[in-house]
C-alpha cells in the first residue's frame, strides 16, 4: 500500500489549518462574512454567506459535539474541542472548489493513532442522518483499506460521496505548518 496522506485545501485568503468554530460566536459570523465577501464563487465558502451561516453554524456546532463524544467513546485524546479538518488522501471533488488553492498534506503515518479520527462522507452532512457510520480510529481505517485490497482508491469508490473526512484533535501536527 502507498503511504496514506491527510489533505487540507484553502483558499490564499485564509489562514491555515484554523477553524472557525474555535472562535467566540460573533467573531465567527463577522469572519464568515469576510470569507465569503472574498471568496465568494467558493462552493464552499457559500456556507459563509449572510443566508447560509446562521444554518451552517448550528450544523457544525451538532456536528462538533456528536464527533467529539463518540472520538472520546472510542478511545480517542482530543487536545481541542474542536477539530481541523483534513481528507484521507484528498478529496478528488474538492480540486472544483478553488483555481488558486493552498494544499497542506500531512503523512498519516505521523499522527498518532489518539490525535485522529474518520468519517466516511463530510461530518456536516453525516451529523442527522439515521443511517449514518459513526466517528472510527486509524486502525480501524487500516482494516477498512485491507478489506480492499489495500487500495484506498478502491476503498473510496464504495463509501459515501467516494470521501472519508479525517478529524486532527491535536494542533501539535500544525506547529511548523503555518
Amino acid at each position: 500500500m502507498n503511504e496514506l496522506y491527510l489533505v487540507n485545501h484553502r483558499p490564499p485568503n485564509c489562514e491555515p489549518l484554523k477553524s472557525i468554530m474555535r472562535l467566540p460566536e460573533k467573531e465567527a459570523f463577522e469572519l464568515a462574512k469576510e470569507l465569503h465577501k472574498e471568496t465568494p464563487i467558493c462552493e464552499a465558502y457559500g456556507r459563509f454567506s449572510d443566508e447560509n451561516f446562521e444554518a451552517y453554524y448550528k450544523i457544525r456546532t451538532r456536528a462538533e459535539k456528536w464527533l467529539y463524544e463518540k472520538f472520546l467513546e472510542i478511545g480517542g485524546k482530543p487536545q481541542t474541542a474542536h477539530p481541523v479538518y483534513f481528507y484521507v488522501h484528498g478529496w478528488r471533488l474538492e480540486d472544483k472548489f478553488w483555481e488558486t488553492k493552498i494544499t497542506e498534506c500531512i503523512a498519516l503515518k505521523d499522527i498518532d493513532a489518539c490525535d485522529v479520527s474518520f468519517i466516511f462522507g463530510d461530518s456536516c452532512g453525516e451529523v442527522d442522518r439515521p443511517e449514518r457510520k459513526e466517528p472510527f480510529m486509524k486502525d480501524e481505517l487500516m482494516q477498512y483499506i485491507a478489506l480492499h485490497d489495500n487500495d484506498i482508491k478502491k476503498l473510496l469508490k464504495t463509501v459515501r460521496h467516494g470521501m472519508i473526512e479525517a478529524q486532527i484533535w491535536n494542533d501539535k501536527y500544525f506547529e511548523n505548518k503555518e
